[in-house]
């Protein structure tokens, strides 16, 4: 009987991630990052979807909804999430195969040396990709290439390589034991159906003590003395133990995966709770994101400005609004008035027609408001913004 191997889903998984992290960087939708944190334009790119500083609420729903999301794996899974898709992991796991390779091929004299070459090489790669989520590769690899032209991403580049080098070469799993606050807070989030690794019961008896899931085990735990909290769930104590069993008497493991005593998945109330409030929250920033106006209009009084007297006896204020092109192709604006408080006779001066703004940018206009008699405090005023000649919002404000 050939029993079930561990190993080929987990790598297959790492394998998946590290591609999509090399790949997302470059996936455009109508011109826009699919995803990306872009410092440059200081905007979150969400879907394609860009998100500019002023609505950065959004990526706080966002980043709530990933804690609910992190904390419901939690509960569900344990710590697979840092046996399987860890970045910290899936690094150590990648240098590891490296340095099975190179044992094999390098004498022991030139193994250490391109061990070190190795892992510079990994550090670099991981650098330029953490690099790619916040601004375009093309600019990363044009900063890398000539550092006069983008000193800060060269500098990024240098001081991100050194220090994924030394975590590679130095630190390594010894990250995941000691200092990852992870661990601890799995503890506290586990209940009775959470999965974990357990060295079966029933079959105690079957061990043969060949210590080969010990020997597996990238955090030196004995899997045997029951749950540890070092245990990463990878699950390399279960492809040894059933290599050795399959060559005694052709029987599965002695260890596997359960949902607290059982194989099967049980729902409890933290992951109920968890599940909830994750999808309100995913649900409340895909609304935001594809319902959103794709243009943003502000006005305010310019307080610095004093209100002019004109010889024929009207009165002229300063202004101030801001005009956001949120979309993906430029845009011609105007802002006119629509409307003002009975007997009020006003008039708009200044650069009000033909304002270009650039998709994903902010422009600010200064104009003056004119009029026929002294304005009196709290009367109102609406002023609309139009693009392409057509109305997009209104604004009403108080003089």
């Amino acid at each position: 009987m050939s029993t079930q191997r561990i190993a080929p889903k987990r790598w297959l998984i790492q394998v998946m991630l590290l591609v999509s992290q090399i790949l997302i960087p470059f996936v455009t939708i109508n011109g826009n990052p699919f995803l990306r944190i872009d410092i440059g334009l200081r905007t979150f790119f969400m879907g394609g979807a860009p998100v500019r500083i002023d609505q950065f609420y959004l990526v706080l729903l966002l980043t709530l909804a990933m804690l609910a999301g992190f904390l419901l794996v939690t509960v569900l899974l344990g710590r697979v999430w840092c046996g399987w898709f860890c970045p910290q992991t899936v690094l150590n796991d990648l240098a590891d195969l490296f340095l099975r390779r190179f044992k094999r091929v390098l004498p022991p004299a030139l193994l250490k040396f391109g061990w070190h070459i190795v892992a510079l090489l990994i550090a670099m790669l991981v650098s330029a990709i953490l690099l790619f989520w916040f601004q375009a590769p093309s600019t990363v690899i044009k900063g890398v290439i000539d550092y006069r032209s983008h000193p800060v991403i060269f500098s990024s580049f240098f001081i991100l390589t050194f220090l994924i080098y030394l975590d590679v070469v130095l630190v390594q799993r010894s990250f995941c034991r000691s200092y990852c606050p992870y661990g601890r807070l799995q503890t506290a989030l586990m209940d009775e159906g959470t999965l974990n690794l357990a060295f079966l019961e029933e079959t105690r008896n079957r061990c043969l003590r060949c210590s080969s899931c010990v020997s597996a085990c990238p955090m030196e735990i004995d899997i045997r003395n029951g749950f540890q909290i070092e245990c990463i769930s990878c699950g390399r104590c279960i492809d040894a133990c059933r290599t050795i069993m399959e060559r005694r008497d052709r029987s599965d493991g002695l260890i596997a995966y359960r949902f607290g005593q059982g194989y099967k998945l049980r729902i409890g109330l933290k992951t109920v709770i968890l599940l909830a409030l994750f999808a309100v929250i995913s649900g409340s920033v895909a609304w935001g994101v594809f319902s959103r106006s794709d243009t943003a209009f502000t006005v305010q009084r310019n307080a610095t400005a004093e209100t002019r007297t004109m010889p024929d006896g009207s009165q002229i204020q300063a202004w101030r609004a801001v005009i956001g092109n949120r979309g993906t192709k430029p845009e011609v604006y105007s802002i006119d008035l629509s409307q003002s408080s009975p007997g009020l006779k006003t008039e708009l001066l200044g650069p009000i027609t033909t304002i270009r703004v650039a998709p994903n940018e902010n422009q600010q206009v200064d104009f003056s408001i004119r009029f026929s008699s002294a304005p009196v405090s709290g009367r109102k005023m609406a002023l609309r913004l139009n693009r392409s000649g057509l109305p997009v919002t209104t604004v009403h404000v108080q003089q």
